[in-house]
This record gives structure tokens, sequence and C-alpha cells, in this order.
């Protein structure tokens, strides 16, 4: 079964790409041996709805998929990295797009 982090952020998606392969580039022993990370991409129809449930206004949303499903670094160390990287209250983490982390 994949396991996916599904992030939303206030950024557009041309302000959070560079801001990805920033922390793609951050994070060489993560990347891509424990996390898959994937483009940023603008919301679908039920994505700003979803988003809207945890408190954010989102503009743009990309995935992490775990690709080392021995979990070496956690979910929640890389919701943590993410937070830190973007801003807290610019993103909200959810795991398998359903559970904030």
């Amino acid at each position: 079964m994949a396991i996916n982090l599904r992030c939303y952020t206030k950024y557009t998606v041309s302000e959070l790409q560079p801001k990805l392969d920033v922390f793609l580039k951050n994070y060489p022993i993560v990347f891509p041996r424990h996390y898959v990370l994937y483009k940023s991409r603008e919301l679908g129809p039920f994505d700003k709805e979803i988003a809207n449930e945890f408190g954010l206004n989102p503009k743009s949303y990309f995935y992490i998929a775990v690709n080392n499903k021995l979990l070496e670094i956690s979910i929640e160390a890389m919701a943590k990295m993410i937070k830190d990287d973007l801003g807290k209250d610019n993103v909200i983490v959810l795991l398998d797009g359903e559970e904030l982390i």
C-alpha cells in the first residue's frame, strides 16, 4: 500500500516550485532514497475545500511519496522538514490526503 503526503500551500505554483527545487537539493540523503518529491500542482475541484477544513486557504499543492517503507526517516520528521522549509503557516501536510500531521 502506498503512503503519500499531500501538502497544500499558500504559494502559487510558480512561487512554490523553486522552493521545492531548493528543498530537494538541501536533502540529497532523503530524496529519492527515502521519499519521492513531486512537482507543484494547480488545485483540483475539491482541493481548496479539503484544505479549508484544516484552516488553510491554498493556492497549490504537491505530493511526497514514501519510497522506503522501513520509514528510517519518519513521516512526522518529513512533515516537520516541510513545515520548517516552507513556513508552518504556509503549508499543511495530510497523510494520504486525510489526516493532518
